[in-house]
């Protein structure tokens, strides 16, 4: 899959006001979660982004529903608070 087509699916799942959900797979350390972030932040700047709350996700280590609920409850992120940083 090529690096615009990525960025063209996550542009336009931002872009809806739909509820979906979105699934980026991939190989460990191929970057998914860098080309998430970079092209949610890209959307924020441009002010592209539909939805007032999004959650990022890896599945990586749940083993439950319950845990991957809670998962999306913890990660979630106000558009207003995409690229803050807090050290």
């Amino acid at each position: 899959m090529s690096l615009a087509l990525i960025k063209r699916q996550i542009a336009q799942f931002l872009q809806t006001d739909t509820l979906e959900v979105m699934a980026i797979r991939g190989a460990w350390g191929v970057g998914k979660t860098f080309a998430w972030n970079k092209y949610l932040n890209e959307a924020k700047h441009n002010n592209r982004i539909a939805l007032d709350n999004y959650s990022y996700v890896s599945l990586f280590g749940l083993n439950s529903m319950d845990e991957l609920k809670l998962s999306i409850f913890m990660d979630a992120i106000h558009k207003k608070n995409i690229d803050v940083r807090c050290f």
